[in-house]
């Protein structure tokens, strides 16, 4: 169980320090480019989804939420609440995932 503490800081960490990390372009919008390796990495780690569009559009969704300033925990609490089936790990990995594929540079400003 040690490890959920440690995924929940790391996506919280992401949601915090990406608005400070203001580069050129680093407000644009997710494009389609990592749909299939998102999809993948979901898959890998057993985050399962009956619609593949559905899950794409959470995944850039956790980008608009990240670009606006929306603290970790209420980006966690917002994924939980629209898929109820995940488990509070599960919300941490989907959030990390979705900022890797979709918006990188939130990782990159943790670093």
């Amino acid at each position: 169980m040690k490890l959920l503490p440690a995924l929940l800081v790391a996506a919280i960490g992401i949601a915090v320090a990406a608005p400070a990390y203001a580069e050129p372009g680093a407000d644009e919008p997710p494009t389609d480019e990592h749909n299939e390796e998102f999809l993948a990495d979901l898959t890998q780690i057993g985050i399962s989804f009956q619609d593949p569009n559905q899950a794409i559009n959470a995944g850039k969704a956790v980008c608009g939420f990240i670009s606006r300033g929306v603290s970790g925990l209420q980006l966690l609490n917002d994924i939980r609440d629209n898929n109820p089936g995940l488990t509070p790990a599960d919300t941490a990995r989907f959030a990390t995932i979705a900022a890797k594929h979709y918006c990188p540079r939130a990782i990159a400003a943790t670093e």
